[in-house]
């Protein structure tokens, strides 16, 4: 069996081809590129030095999270796509899952991310005669009660920690019960008559590989693979801190609009006619009951177009385009749609790095289509 794996929720992006259970070949980049950029450029790399195409691939695997959103998602959309453009299995694995299969120990493992402020994602499992179960599902919680549950839970056992949290948190860990102890920072594993070094501060692309090939082994690919999100990103955190909500948004909301609020904008007839047509969705941001933002998409079978996202001037740079591009995205999964498109003005840099951000690509170019000087970028997802 042919394996593809890729790990894209840390700021690190691998990936790796294995054998069975044998690597053939891993690339580790960390050079300060957006995933969304180093991805498929790894892919064909790989490909090209180990003289396979992806068409030869047996399964597919990716990291599900925690960990970047960003990341996550480019790596789920990414084996998503490859799966049903070319019929190929593919599994998700949870990071805290692939951390775990770089212990080799039998014995009870807890892997930990770093969630910042003191918090971390965690899990345990349990390894034993070459299998892993878990024994606690992904949880978000501060590091301090994540201990403090582990020492009433497992008293007395003796428990490996792996992950970025467990550095980051070391002689907490180790004060904490004479039975916690934390992995060395890089382990080594015997492949092919040679070694190769696992740090076990991240999620190592061969060991996820391996982890993707036991679940589809036991339980057959994911029919439905999505991000794992134990917490809502920050962005949106904050805005529901603020009361900023997502509604839908009808012809009744026209009303709380001011046009002069809004530059990125077309006039008000337009957006009462898409309002009212039966292939367009909108959406909007509220803030007591005042409209701060809205988007809107054109469905035609199973593609839809983003007609705009609009932000009102004096309160932008909070969140709010991130939330309604999300939310967007979510309504287009639940509709199954397949490709999104859109275009936005080339002097727009900000929106132009949120739509890569979250995978959009640019496939085009309409020459000075913007006031008859600006060009529009095309992008599709």
């Amino acid at each position: 069996m042919k394996v593809l794996s890729m790990e894209t929720s840390s700021k690190i992006c691998s990936i790796a081809i294995l054998e069975d259970t044998k690597l053939v070949k891993k690339i580790e980049l960390n050079n300060g590129l957006t995933h969304s950029e180093s991805l498929m450029p790894l892919i064909k790399q790989i490909l090209e030095e180990t003289k396979l195409s992806l068409a030869q691939m047996d399964l597919l695997v990716c990291d599900i999270g925690p960990g970047s959103f960003t990341g996550i998602r480019i790596g789920v959309a990414t084996v998503k796509a490859f799966s049903d453009s070319l019929d190929i299995p593919a599994v998700g694995i949870s990071s805290l899952e692939g951390l775990a299969y770089s212990i080799k120990k039998d014995g009870l493992i807890c892997s930990m991310i770093d969630c910042k402020n003191d918090n971390c994602y965690y899990a345990v499992y349990q390894l034993e005669n070459g299998q892993y179960t878990l024994l606690e599902s992904p949880k978000a919680d501060s590091v301090e009660n994540c201990l403090t549950f582990l020492n009433y839970k497992y008293a007395n056992s003796t428990i490996t920690f792996v992950g970025d949290a467990c550095l980051c948190h070391k002689d907490m860990i180790k004060t904490s019960s004479s039975g916690f102890f934390v992995a060395n920072e890089e382990i080594s594993y015997h492949i092919d008559n040679h070694h190769s070094k696992v740090n076990t501060d991240y999620v190592d692309v061969y060991s996820l590989g391996i982890a993707g090939i036991h679940k589809y082994t036991q339980f057959g690919e994911d029919k439905n693979l999505l991000p794992l999100y134990l917490k809502k990103p920050q962005a949106q955190r904050q805005l529901e801190e603020k009361n900023i909500f997502i509604a839908d948004m009808n012809i009744s909301d026209v009303k709380n609009l001011a046009i002069s609020n809004f530059d990125d904008f077309w006039n008000m007839d337009i957006l009462k006619d898409e309002l009212s047509s039966e292939t367009s969705q909108f959406i909007c941001a509220k803030y007591e009951n005042k409209i701060v933002g809205f988007a809107g998409i054109k469905i035609v079978l199973d593609e839809a177009d983003i007609m705009n996202i609009a932000v009102r001037k004096d309160y932008r740079r909070q969140g709010i385009a991130t939330l309604l591009l999300n939310h967007i995205l979510t309504i287009c999964k639940e509709k199954s749609i397949k490709t999104i498109h859109l275009e936005v003005n080339e002097e727009n840099f900000s929106a132009i790095s949120l739509y890569k951000k979250f995978g959009f690509e640019i496939c085009g170019r309409r020459k000075q289509y913007y006031d008859n000087t600006y060009d529009a970028i095309l992008m599709k997802k």
